[in-house]
């Protein structure tokens, strides 16, 4: 009589596609998850565009005027975008008439910075704009630098956080009012780099890099 001898156990083979298998799944669900993230962070961009929009408006009801003859006429906070420190100190005091008397303090300060900046700070001037401000999810408001150092904006005896708007990925929205990239100055602009009827607000979307497919605007 044969003594027959069961085999129990799997082979080299039926482990690898157990592990292939379960390598897949575990790719697609956390796939699946991320791209949720994604839209949650899209959503909360888009709502994010809608208070910056409203509070814009806000601002152009207002009838907010600069003081300064060069920006008397505009309708929109100054397009500040990439000026240093001292520039940007130095723009915001022809705005309000006040050159001398913006100081900005606390830490070392990132141009990258200063568009977001002076957006904020406008706004934050006129009451209603404020109030819209304040519905801004609060995780995406920051005065804090790379370092998290906080800055701080002196406006002659008073004194203000140097806050800024960031996209739920953690980068700084940019703010855009004119068609060009264009240091601010005295000096007339180019022609033909008018203001836009409406700012461009724009978040570096899920990638974090301006100027590619997955960018949002508020637009």
């Amino acid at each position: 009589m044969k003594n027959c001898k069961s085999k129990i156990g799997v082979t080299l083979v039926e482990m690898l596609i157990v592990v292939a298998v379960i390598t897949l799944l575990v790719s697609m669900v956390v796939g699946i998850a991320a791209r949720l993230d994604d839209q949650g962070r899209e959503r909360l961009t888009e709502n994010t565009f809608a208070l910056l929009n409203a509070a814009l408006g806000q601002f152009k009801d207002y009838g907010y005027n600069y003081k300064d003859d060069y920006y008397r006429d505009f309708e929109f906070p100054i397009d500040c975008n990439d000026l240093v420190k001292d520039k940007l100190e130095e723009e915001l005091g022809k705005a309000l008439d006040m050159p001398g008397e913006i100081l900005i303090t606390g830490g070392t300060h990132d141009p990258n910075y200063s568009g977001s900046e002076a957006l904020y700070f406008f706004l934050s001037q006129v009451p209603t704009s404020r109030q819209t401000l304040d519905k801004v999810d609060s995780s995406l408001i920051t005065n804090e630098n790379s370092d998290r150092d906080e800055l701080e904006i002196k406006v002659g005896s008073r004194k203000y956080q140097l806050q800024r708007v960031i996209d739920p990925w953690g980068e700084t929205l940019r703010y855009s009012y004119y068609e060009n990239p264009y240091e601010t100055s005295r000096e007339p602009r180019p022609p033909g780099d008018e203001p836009r009827n409406f700012p461009l607000i724009t978040s570096a979307g899920p990638d974090r890099i301006f100027g590619t497919d997955d960018d949002m605007t508020n637009r």
